[in-house]
């Protein structure tokens, strides 16, 4: 009985350790949304056995932006060579202009006074004269945790996006610091940069 009660003891004192407003190892590791997400397509190549003569119809299953599977099923019917590999790939991807523009308000989110929200197309920036002490992807669904330093409470608040990249801003405050969750509409890969106002939060 008492090495159980030992033991009850050190589960209790282990998880008290545990900051649940502290990132995971894994979610600290910073702008690595792709560990979450699959890599950007390149190329796919499909070798068909000698014996093919016509391809019937294409099948193409796909992840929705909530996770779900789909199926595209797009009819051929035309003859091929099988010496030659059919290809799957994205030429102009890495070619799509970035949709910015001139960086608009976020009215819901103007009244907090220490740190304000404007976007641009897939860029948000935040104003705000507190530092920047982390960030980090969390998926299902996506979003970026920034946490500021600061120990001066802030009011929890949160609002719903339309119409973006940005779905939903979501602020928090945690005794040392405050953390901003950004929901995305879908996954992207992101990068942030301080600039002189604040900080850039870019979608790619």
């Amino acid at each position: 009985m008492k090495k159980l009660c030992l033991f009850v003891f050190a589960c209790v004192l282990g998880l008290a350790r545990l900051n649940p407003f502290e990132p995971t190892e894994r979610q600290t590791d910073r702008n690595d949304s792709g560990s979450f997400a699959p890599r950007q397509l390149e190329e796919e190549t499909i070798a068909l056995p000698p014996s093919s003569r016509a391809l019937k119809e294409i099948q193409i299953t796909h992840q929705e932006n909530d996770g779900s599977l789909s199926t595209i099923n797009r009819k051929v019917d035309k003859s091929i060579d099988w010496r030659a590999p059919l290809r799957i790939d994205q030429p102009n991807a890495e070619k799509l202009p970035r949709q910015t523009g001139a960086f608009l308000p976020i009215d819901e989110l103007e009244d907090i006074g220490r740190i304000r929200f404007f976007t641009a197309g897939d860029a948000m920036k935040f104003q705000t004269k507190d530092e920047l002490i982390r960030s980090f992807f969390l998926p299902r669904p996506s979003r970026i945790a920034l946490d500021f330093n600061s120990s001066v409470p802030l009011t929890p608040t949160a609002a719903t996006l339309k119409d973006g990249y940005f779905a939903r801003i979501e602020l928090s405050f945690h005794e040392t610091f405050y953390r901003v969750t950004v929901t995305l509409d879908s996954y992207y890969p992101y990068a942030i940069e301080k600039v002189s106002e604040g900080y850039l939060l870019g979608l790619h």
